[in-house]
């Protein structure tokens, strides 16, 4: 791809995009020590050039007046927003004292770690678990792929899937919002390619979202109730002999006893019709169009999976790609990576002697509360055993780029949790607002600012590499010199001896089928795509697909999915099912200070059918107050059609001004999560953000 006249002369660093988690390989331009301009990275199948609006803008953060640039402690009350400077040899000391303090009079399994999987988070999970000795290393999993990892788990053992977009003929997307939540770019591009060749796109969704807009046929479906659809299809396949016998028969484990749990639970279109509003003539349409149009793919990620039934609804829709064999082929669901897992392999950036590495004496929170299967803590459980003790007392946590006062459930509850803390330590590019309650907050660099190799999501096992296009503003530091400054105050020092970030970056390699040189060279490494990796065995208890789930039967939950109604459903003081949704211009709680997104829509707003809002005399662009039973906000109106009635949605990242000390983004809209209360899923752990009924009047 030829770089524009303007470009000639100007440095290019490879780097990884920050903004969201799906970590897009890029290019940035610096000239006359300015970062100009910035790109997907044209070599990278998963950028081919191109990038998102909300990653292009991204250009702002190097530049932010707003930006952390010196390491602050509190002096206020939590909360209060009263800090003074201090240096990072007096942040680094009372850091690693409190630490010690903490192990000595609770264990270390009293500190917990958050991060939103940014870059370099590798470096203190490492030096958490491995010298610390807590094993409470939590991302931000959760809040967001839970569900749909722990499906991919049980059903397909160690490996994650990725849809083959550009592939595919017929493509059904439940919930999932491509086009309105952060994503690959060059996933949109494939999904967009495949409909210009002809593909059909279904979108089962009770919100006409942007994905639905672009749909063949948008199917309105009552939130929370998707399971119950992708079962009845899944009966009709069965039941009518269009399911593939000779995959299903060499490949998967459990079939018979799926088809007797279908027929023995009733799960027919007409019962799901009654369940759903879907008509049963409509479900068994795209029963029969998704099982004879090949290839394939059954899609669902997160917006689907808000809800306490909700693993169980995605076990079910990616088995429809496992009845029609579209499953590891092109066109059908992927399993990433490699049979053994690439991400494992990479290794930590410092050696620590066998005999000096930490022994986890206590259970993790996760295995403790008996999410054994979950991938992660429930963490909208944390406040509860912060305030309660239970299993056992947390008296501190570490943050890094990750907000959840503002990003989690039942946010008052939160602050609380919070007020209780003896230690909380905030690892940011900006002032949150749940830094605000932490006693230390130490700058980041962002990621034009930084060295990183992590791994990237692709069906074929990627690796990428990030290098600094700028320095950090101000003081602020990449986290692996924060670590190596706090495990140096702690008498760990001899184990982040490097000389430069390579000798750490070649211990992350290490034994992997590439050099440094490699990564530098073209910003990322990829191997051979493998398909039909189930004909070689997978790592379930059965080495198959697991229809029936083995995994499941053992932790003491039904083997097989079946549906159960959301734990929250309307009444007559509060008729209506508050649901999230995303703005398409903003990365979830990250970009909201950035001044040109924040001009192409200034605040959030509710969605509401037409005629509940001609029940309630609410007119498009009225002000409208939306009340749960635990708190209330007032936001923007807009009156469509394209919603099930009974239903709201508000789009979510808005209303604190997200960073505390953000001049753009302070005041803009209504925080949705003060209105909903704390529900996970029993199996995966995920925050059931959906499970909330409000009503409404005018403001």
């Amino acid at each position: 791809m030829e770089v524009p006249e303007k470009l000639k002369g100007a440095r290019v660093s490879r780097c990884v995009c920050g903004v969201c988690p799906f970590r897009c390989s890029i290019e940035a331009y610096v000239k006359d020590g300015k970062l100009i301009y910035t790109r997907g990275n044209p070599e990278n199948p998963n950028t081919m050039g191109k990038r998102c609006v909300k990653g292009f803008a991204s250009i702002w953060f190097a530049y932010d007046n707003d930006r952390l640039k010196y390491p602050l402690m509190r002096v206020g009350e939590r909360g209060e927003g009263k800090f003074k400077r201090i240096s990072w040899d007096e942040a680094f000391t009372i850091i690693a004292e409190k630490l010690k303090e903490i192990k000595e009079k609770y264990g270390p399994e009293a500190v917990v770690s958050l991060d939103h999987v940014q870059g370099c988070t590798w470096h203190y999970k490492c030096f958490l678990y491995y010298i610390y000795g807590t094993p409470n290393i939590y991302d931000h999993t959760a809040a967001c792929d839970g569900t749909f990892t722990t499906a991919c788990k049980v059903i397909f053992g160690s490996f994650w899937g990725i849809e083959d977009y550009v592939n595919s003929k017929y493509i059904l997307i439940w919930g999932k919002e491509p086009f309105e939540a952060p994503r690959i770019v060059g996933f949109l591009q494939g999904l967009m390619e495949a409909k210009d060749k002809g593909a059909k796109l279904v979108v089962v969704n009770p919100r006409l979202s942007k994905t639905a807009e672009k749909a063949d046929e948008w199917i309105p479906i009552r939130p929370g109730t998707d399971g119950a659809m992708a079962l009845a299809m899944a009966k009709t396949i069965i039941d009518e002999g269009l399911y593939d016998e000779d995959f299903v028969e060499n490949y998967c484990y459990g079939f018979d006893e799926f088809r007797k749990h279908l027929d023995e639970k009733g799960y027919t279109p007409e019962w799901a019709e009654g369940i759903t509003g879907v008509p049963a003539s409509t479900i068994r349409r795209i029963a029969r169009e998704f099982a004879t149009t090949k290839p394939a793919v059954s899609s669902a990620y997160h917006g689907f999976a808000c809800y306490t039934n909700a693993f169980d609804a995605m076990r079910a829709v990616l088995l429809l790609n496992v009845l029609t064999g579209n499953v590891d082929k092109p066109g059908g669901f992927l399993l990433t990576g490699t049979p053994e897992g690439l991400e494992p392999q990479l290794k930590p950036p410092f050696r620590v002697p066998e005999d000096k590495i930490a022994k986890i004496s206590k259970p993790s929170l996760r295995e403790a509360l008996g999410f054994h299967l979950a991938p992660d803590f429930p963490t909208a459980l944390l406040p509860k055993v912060i305030l309660e003790g239970n299993p056992y007392p947390v008296k501190a946590i570490i943050l890094s780029q990750v907000n959840p006062i503002m990003s989690d459930a039942n946010t008052k509850l939160w602050i609380e949790a919070f007020k209780a803390l003896e230690f909380a330590v905030a690892i940011d590019i900006y002032l949150s607002e749940t830094a605000m309650y932490c006693d230390i907050v130490l700058p980041d660099a962002c990621y034009f600012e930084r060295y990183d190799i992590i791994q990237g999501f692709n069906h074929a096992p990627m690796i990428l590499y990030s290098e600094p296009a700028l320095p950090p503003p101000g003081e602020a530091k990449p986290i692996y010199e924060i670590v190596k400054g706090i495990a140096e105050k702690m008498g760990y020092g001899e184990y982040f001896n490097w000389k430069s970030e390579e000798d750490w970056m070649r211990n992350m390699i290490e034994g992997l089928p590439f050099t440094l040189e490699d990564l530098k060279k073209k910003g990322f490494w990829i191997g051979q795509p493998e398909y039909k990796k189930y004909e070689k065995g997978l790592k379930t208890p059965t080495g198959k697909i697991e229809v029936y789930s083995v995994l499941m039967e053992v932790s003491g939950f039904n083997p097989l999915p079946e549906y159960k109604p959301p734990s929250v459903i309307p009444d007559e003081k509060y008729p209506f099912r508050l649901i999230s949704a995303r703005m398409p211009f903003q990365s979830n709680v990250v970009t909201q200070n950035i001044p040109m997104l924040a001009d192409i829509e200034s605040e959030n707003w509710a969605e509401i059918n037409s005629r509940d809002a001609e029940k309630y005399g609410i007119k498009n662009g009225d002000y409208i107050v939306i009340e749960s039973p635990i708190d209330s906000i007032t936001v923007k109106a807009k009156v469509t059609g394209g919603i099930v009635p009974g239903v709201i949605a508000v789009v979510h990242g808005f209303g604190f001004g997200h960073w505390g000390m953000g001049k753009v983004a302070k005041g803009r809209g209504a925080h949705i999560n003060r209105l909903i209360d704390t529900y996970v899923d029993p199996v995966s752990g995920t925050v059931a953000y959906n499970e909330c009924k409000v009503r409404v009047r005018k403001a």
